[in-house]
């Protein structure tokens, strides 16, 4: 009978392991940071969420899309220009069972629109999270831009943005 009882135990164990699942994860954060090639800050809230499939081997694959709700550029030289983002990307993390979790990114599409131009670039994103609050997770993320393109064309030199961004985010599984 013992046998029988650490047999289903066991099958149990691994049955609610095996499974896959959809991940969700509405985020809020802030961004700063600097731009080079016209030396100035940058600064905004961002709203954004990923959805994607979390493997029951810690590892998850996901599309993670960010929206600046507010945001300024101040140049050295110049007044300061409202500035909104739009950007996607696809990311690939890990959840660690130490209450840590990591993700790199890389964009699918790339825009900020300032107060009259909109420029078009790619961007890499590297992500560290603290899960040990119940159901938030705490983030750090570090942004590198760079953006080649605007609404007149081709940019020499190109555009560059390095960021760092602190959110709150709610990871859910279903």
């Amino acid at each position: 009978m013992k046998k029988l009882i650490s047999l289903f135990a066991v099958l149990m164990g691994f049955a609610s392991v095996a499974n896959a699942s959809l991940m969700l994860e509405p985020y809020l954060g802030y961004e700063m940071g600097t731009t080079k090639n016209s030396d100035g800050k940058y600064s905004g809230t961002q709203l954004g969420g990923r959805i994607g499939y979390a493997s029951p081997v810690m590892v998850w694959v996901a599309a993670d899309y960010t929206m600046g709700l507010s945001g300024t550029i101040d140049p050295d030289n110049g007044s300061s220009t409202g500035a909104k983002r739009s950007s996607l990307y696809g990311v690939v993390g890990v959840d660690l069972p130490i209450l840590l979790r990591g993700w790199i990114g890389t964009t699918l599409s790339n825009e900020v629109k300032l107060d009259n131009d909109k420029y078009k670039g790619s961007a890499t994103k590297i992500g560290f999270g603290f899960t040990g609050l119940p159901f938030v997770s705490l983030n750090f993320e570090y942004i590198n831009e760079k953006f080649d393109k605007n609404d007149a064309g081709s940019l020499n030199p190109n555009f560059e943005n390095n960021s760092y961004v602190l959110s709150v985010s709610l990871p859910l599984e279903f």
